[in-house]
């Protein structure tokens, strides 16, 4: 994949813990490091966009049995 160049501003503290973790070699680079934290930042909002989704989806549910619960009277009804 092509790689671009962006410049950004950080905070210097954040800087620092960048090329703390690029000397002690737990990232190759500061890109790499700049790189894992970017997608796991993008994974982080994916899983709170599912989040709320599911909650719209949900919304009005609130009275409806489980489904565990439909599947418990189901079997009782069945039973007799």
């Amino acid at each position: 994949m092509a790689k671009t160049q962006v410049n950004i501003k950080l905070d210097e503290d954040l800087l620092r813990r960048i090329e703390s973790l690029v000397e002690s070699k737990v990232y190759a680079s500061k890109t790499e490091a700049f790189t894992e934290a970017l997608k796991l930042l993008l994974q982080a909002q994916s899983g709170r966009a599912l989040l709320q989704r599911i909650d719209k989806i949900r919304e009005g549910t609130e009275t409806y049995p489980s489904a565990n619960q439909a599947l418990i009277e189901a079997h009782e009804q069945e039973e007799t």
